[in-house]
Parts: structure tokens; sequence; C-alpha cells
């Protein structure tokens, strides 16, 4: 009988260390943490290749994203700034993107950039280079709700979406995880008809290793490969 008890009382211990752990899993870290988490994941290259091999239907579109300083306009604090450059064979699109601190949720805002000519190739640029002036973006923004989920953010402005300069509307759903962003824009004329509902499924591209660190690799091959050869002559 003692035995009994002794393994009830192991099995309600272990069934509460496992709820704690369950709850600790979904408590939402700080906001100022989530800002930085999900900037960082939406940064990098991108594309949907793997979703076009499975639907050749859908467009090859690639996308690059980097974080970059915004000037010219006061911000609220804890702000992350992130370039947008999307392409493909039917267009190309430069955005300009900023995750923030709302309160309870993160806040993304969205505008389009009025001259991307003179920011082409600012993904390439150092750090200290990679500079927005707030003159070059158009001042109205569409705006998202960022949500916490374990391992992924979700965002969506449905119903009401973001107006068009034609007078309709775009509804806009987005999944960010470490390495891939689902997004789906839907588009509606000014009459409420549906002109474009694809999802595009991004997924991130391996980094290509700078040539300097390339060369520095070979650089220690050759210096291991000839000491050796030293040491077995």
């Amino acid at each position: 009988m003692n035995q009994l008890k002794v393994y009830f009382l192991t099995f309600l211990l272990s069934g509460f260390s496992f709820i704690n752990e369950s709850l600790a899993a979904n408590i939402a870290p700080p906001i100022k943490t989530q800002v930085n988490e999900v900037a960082g994941w939406f940064s990098g290259n991108f594309d949907n290749s793997t979703q076009l091999a499975n639907n050749p239907a859908v467009p090859l579109i690639e996308l690059l994203t980097c974080g970059v300083e915004l000037v010219g306009e006061n911000q609220v604090a804890n702000t992350q700034n992130i370039y947008l450059q999307q392409q493909s064979n039917a267009f190309e699109r430069n955005s300009f993107y900023s995750f923030s601190d709302n309160g309870n949720v993160v806040n993304l805002s969205v505008r389009s950039v009025i001259n991307p000519d003179v920011l082409s190739g600012i993904c390439n640029r150092p750090q200290s280079q990679r500079i927005i002036n707030f003159n070059n973006l158009v001042p109205v923004s569409c705006d998202l709700e960022i949500i916490y989920q374990p391992n992924l953010y979700t965002g969506n402005n449905a119903p009401d979406g973001c107006p068009t300069s034609s007078g309709g509307k775009v509804v806009s759903r987005v999944t960010i995880r470490e390495n891939s962003i689902n997004a789906l824009d839907q588009i509606f004329d000014s009459q409420g008809n549906l002109l474009v509902n694809t999802p595009i499924e991004y997924r991130r591209i391996a980094s290509i290793p700078e040539p300097t660190f390339i060369l520095g690799l070979l650089a220690i091959g050759l210096w291991t490969g000839k000491k050796a050869f030293k040491q077995k002559a």
C-alpha cells in the first residue's frame, strides 16, 4: 500500500511538472524581445522555389530583406526597420517594413518606396551605410498586428485591409518562422471582386560566405596541407 502511494505521488508530481513546462512554453516573451526576434527572422535571403516545384503555376519570387536605419522622422522606442525587395519575371516590389512595440503586441507598418533607384543594392552595403530617408517613403502605411505563438508569429488585417489607389483594398496575412515566411495578399477591386489570391511560401536560402572568408578558409587549408607534408617528409 505504501509503495502504491509513492507511485501515485510520483505520477502527480510528474504531471504537475509537465503542466508547468507546457505553460512556460506558451508564455509570450516581452514585446521588446518579440520585436527583435520577428525582425531577425524576417531578415535575409528567401525564395519560393520549393513551392514552385509543387505548383508550377506559382511564379518564382526572390525576396531579399535587411535591417536599415530610418532618418528624418521620429520613431517609437524599440523599432526594427527592414528594407524589402521582391523580384520575379512579372514584377519588382520595394517596401519599407517597421516592426515596433505597440503595447501588448508587435505592430508591423508597411510603406511603399517613392524612388527605389537610390536604394538599389542597399542590402549589400555595410550596416552603417544602410540609411533610408523618410522623405523617400509614402507617408501612409498599411498596418498589421503581429501575434506571438510558440515558434512563430502571425498577423493579418482582415476584413478591412488597406485601401488601394484604385479604390479597392488589400487584405494581408503573414506567418513568420525562423526560416520561412508564408504570405497572402488578397487584392480586391472597387466593386469587391477578388483579383489576386495566391499564397506565397518563402523559404530561407543559405547565405553565401563572403569572398574574404572563402579565401581565408582556402589559406588555412593550404597551410595545414603544407605543414602535414613537411612532417611526413
